[in-house]
Order: structure tokens, then C-alpha cells, then sequence
């Protein structure tokens, strides 16, 4: 058997939503804040059940390469996060009408704890601008 790459073990997922929205022509889809969010989101969960079926599958070799493969396949979907424009909170706000509040903070608070627990301050601050946003829309009284 060989040994398993943390550089392209996801890569399915890296290239999957971009490819299919270049080979339709909706390129400028990309650029839309529901569909970077949802690509986060999504990203997140898929990421957590291909963890489980690696460490299930390969435990001692996925060992290795886990907390590398981990940075990677998240540094991806923070750049997508990034993507979204926050000058314009009323995009960012209506996002929190379009998928459930609590499982868009959730899935952004697990990324933020991720990077908090490895020291990477700025992109946890980055995150909880958008949890702060999302939160606010969802109950302007308690913030």
C-alpha cells in the first residue's frame, strides 16, 4: 500500500463545486455569497465524513497525515469565506435567511475553534466577523 499524500487526499472536494460551475459557464456564480457559503458549509461536513471513513479505513497511515490534511482542506474553505464581500452586510445578513442560522454559526465556529486550538488568530478573527454578522441579523437585540 502506499502512503497516503494529506497534499491531494481531498482533492475531489477542493475542485468539485468551482469545476462544476466553470464547465456550465456560471463562473460569476462563484462570486455569490449564498453559493461561498454553502461551499464552506458543505466543505466542513464532507470533510468530517471523509476523516471518519480514513480513520476507519487507513487509521494508522491517516494518522500521520490527519492534522496536515486538516489545515489544507480548511485553509481552502477560509479562502472561500473570504470571498464573501462583508462591506455589504445586507448580502451577508440575507445569508442568514437562507440557510439555518444555528448550523451556519455552528459549522463556522468549528472552523474557528480550529484555528484558535493551532494559532492562527487572524483567521479566527476573520470567522467570528462572520459569526458576529450572521448572529446580529438573527437577533439584532442581542448584540
Amino acid at each position: 500500500m502506499q502512503p497516503i499524500n494529506p497534499h491531494s487526499l481531498f482533492s475531489i472536494f477542493e475542485k468539485g463545486d468551482e469545476e462544476v460551475y466553470k464547465e456550465h459557464g456560471l463562473e460569476d456564480t462563484l462570486n455569490n455569497p449564498f453559493v461561498l457559503m454553502g461551499m464552506v458549509l458543505r466543505g466542513i461536513e464532507n470533510y468530517f465524513m471523509m476523516d471518519i471513513m480514513y480513520s476507519k479505513t487507513y487509521p494508522e497511515e491517516y494518522k500521520k497525515v490527519r492534522k496536515i490534511t486538516q489545515l489544507k482542506y480548511f485553509n481552502n474553505l477560509f479562502r472561500y469565506l473570504k470571498r464573501i464581500d462583508v462591506s455589504k452586510p445586507d448580502k451577508v445578513y440575507s445569508i442568514g435567511e437562507s440557510f439555518n442560522i444555528e448550523q451556519t454559526v455552528d459549522g463556522l465556529d468549528v472552523m474557528r475553534k480550529f484555528y484558535e486550538k493551532i494559532e492562527h488568530y487572524e483567521k479566527c478573527a476573520v470567522i467570528k466577523k462572520y459569526i458576529d454578522l450572521l448572529i446580529k441579523q438573527s437577533s439584532p437585540t442581542l448584540i
